[in-house]
């Protein structure tokens, strides 16, 4: 919270003093102090939120429904798992990860009998990035027996998630049978 605070005072800062002493050709978004202290801080918020300051720590860690995993736990957890896997490779510093991670946990909340969430860092799991071709993220891997069955890369739409992971775990239940 901090360093958003800072972010936006000095971008604030910045765009106040550029408004403040603006020469004729400059920007109209600088025409004042205030307007360019305004724009500066929307600015700093922007660069907050992009750089991945803000929610990195948070990636990382495993919620309720989606389990973090590093290279060591890879194999028990999605190789050799009993139940289908969906494997979320991101980067901390991924805008379109960011956003992608919240719209996984939710829908993962309605799946936790049928498949097994996941999720692996790729700059602290460069072997298994490796392995899988991840050259993209965020990347969605679907899992079964082991072998990859699906896969998605970029950001999705939370209808278009849903409607795959319901085929997922359709398909899954129909192998079983």
């Amino acid at each position: 919270m901090l360093t958003l605070i800072l972010c936006v005072l000095i971008c604030g800062g910045i765009g106040m003093a550029l408004g403040c002493f603006r020469k004729g050709s400059a920007p109209r978004l600088l025409a004042n102090c205030s307007r360019g202290a305004f724009y500066g801080a929307v600015l700093g918020l922007a660069a907050y939120l992009v750089s991945g300051v803000g929610g990195s720590a948070g990636m990382n860690q495993s919620t309720s429904n989606v389990k973090h995993i590093g290279e060591t736990e890879f194999n028990a957890n999605v190789i050799h798992s009993a139940k289908p896997v969906v494997v979320d490779f991101y980067a901390t510093w991924c805008g379109p990860c960011k956003m992608l991670s919240p719209r996984l946990d939710k829908l993962a909340g309605s799946f936790t009998n049928q498949i097994d969430f996941v999720k692996v860092n790729v700059d602290e799991s460069r072997d298994v990035a490796r392995q899988f071709d991840i050259h993209e993220i965020p990347t969605l891997m679907f899992f079964k027996d082991g072998e990859v069955v699906d896969r998605i890369i970029g950001l999705t739409e939370t209808d278009e998630l849903k409607a795959r992971l319901e085929s997922f775990a359709e398909s899954s239940r129909h192998a079983k049978d």
